[in-house]
């Protein structure tokens, strides 16, 4: 439209000009021959016939072109029509994706896969959709016609594929694909992070401890859930080394144990057993007494007081400064009774036994009390109301912890799966 404004203005211009010219000099004379023929005309005419001519050849030659390139054009407007529906059928794909209806979802991402902009995504959503329905062969011929459209895309590609083989619980297949993915770019972040989780599920702690490295170099996982994996794989080679009594390979791990992870009580209490296990009562007592001297642990205590040291009333005055931080410890007083008894002060442990039960009645506080007085102290009547307390106790908590587990039960049974919000 512009163009054909600045057209007729031109036009207007020159007609004007050529106007004025021949007002003021006169029409002129121009006289055209060629052979026998003679044409004879004004000036004036001679110069808008000319631009009249000029602009006819022009649009003739606009109008030719156009009618030229109207296949061409054609087949430019097929192609982006076919491109927007390749593109509305993704964006619809995505959302049957996202409605949970994955055989339509599928269909139609294949529908204009082959006309498609997106080939590879296409593709790969398709893939996922298979997966859902449990379509594994279907799976993996997708991902591979993914390949086949685009080559270079073969981390993306991977990372699907090892998605996919981990949530249908493929770890070995998961496995080679994150180790050649690792080969095609060791510093891939995520790509370290399932293979670390891919270790974790098939239990090989040995070679998840290098990959884990890589994981805190690359900052790819919060340090909380690195350290809790990094402590799964050292409980995990320590199981391990522990099941084989394997006393070397234990010391070894035990050894390479970052120091920060040398405090954790679960690591602690396994490698403690391992200890006792080989008659080593003084090294575990070491190592749960420095524990215990800085923070608490039950199942440490209850260990400790059970351990055969060299010095037995060493063992107890130790014990007996922890109640300066923790005097109404109910799990305390019966491990500082305990260890009465290993030092023969029958009267200290069952002062310290009473103590326990007045704060808590746990049932092991009432069988060792019911076993002091029975065998040492000679009170057979007491020692009989102790077991039956104890009974009475052991069955009422028994009792209690059914009746909870059965209103929990019951009440995940009774909550909605989803929450209607108005």
């Amino acid at each position: 439209m512009k163009r054909i404004i600045l057209a007729v203005l031109l036009a207007t211009a020159l007609a004007v000009g050529i106007g004025v010219t021949a007002l003021y000099l006169g029409p002129g004379y121009v006289v055209f021959s060629y052979a026998d023929y003679t044409i004879e005309t004004s000036f004036i005419f001679m110069v808008g016939f000319a631009a009249l001519a000029f602009f006819i050849f022009y649009y003739f030659i606009r109008i030719t072109s156009r009618l030229l390139h109207i296949p061409n054009y054609m087949n430019q407007r097929h192609s982006e029509r076919q491109s927007e529906r390749s593109k509305n059928a993704l964006v619809k794909g995505l959302i049957e994706m996202s409605e949970g209806r994955f055989e339509q979802a599928e269909k139609i991402l294949l529908k204009h896969v082959s006309l498609s902009d997106t080939t590879l995504l296409n593709y790969l959503m398709a893939a996922r959709a298979a997966q859902q329905q449990e379509a594994y062969d279907r799976r993996d011929e997708y991902l591979r016609l993914a390949h086949e459209s685009m080559p270079s895309a073969d981390i993306a590609i991977g990372i699907t594929q090892a998605e996919l083989q981990l949530s249908h619980k493929q770890y070995e297949q998961a496995l080679a694909t994150l180790k050649h993915l690792s080969t095609v770019s060791p510093k891939h972040g995520y790509v370290k992070k399932l293979l670390a989780r891919v270790y974790q599920r098939i239990g090989d702690w040995e070679s998840l401890g290098p990959v884990l490295n890589d994981v805190r170099k690359l900052k790819v996982l919060k340090q909380e859930q690195l350290d809790k994996i990094e402590i799964e794989s050292y409980l995990g080679m320590l199981k391990s080394s522990v099941k084989y009594s394997d006393e070397s390979k234990v010391e070894g791990v035990w050894q390479q144990l970052p120091k920060r992870l040398k405090s954790n009580p679960e690591l602690i209490l396994l490698y403690a057993k391992h200890l006792v296990k080989h008659k080593k009562d003084n090294e575990a007592e070491v190592l749960i007494r420095n524990y215990l001297s800085h923070q608490w642990q039950s199942e440490l205590a209850l260990m400790y007081a059970r351990l055969t040291s060299d010095d037995c009333k060493k063992q107890l005055e130790t014990a007996e400064t922890w109640l300066h931080n923790q005097p109404r410890n109910s799990t305390l007083l019966l491990v500082i009774g305990k260890l009465c008894l290993k030092c023969q002060l029958w009267g200290k442990a069952k002062s310290y036994f009473e103590s326990s039960i007045g704060i808590e009645p746990i049932a092991e506080s009432y069988l060792e009390l019911a076993r002091l007085l029975e065998e040492k102290m000679d009170e057979p009547v007491e020692a009989q109301k102790m077991y039956q307390e104890g009974l009475k106790n052991a069955v009422r908590n028994q009792s209690e912890n059914s009746q909870s587990a059965a209103l929990l039960n019951e009440e995940k049974a009774i909550k909605p799966a989803l929450k209607v919000i108005k």
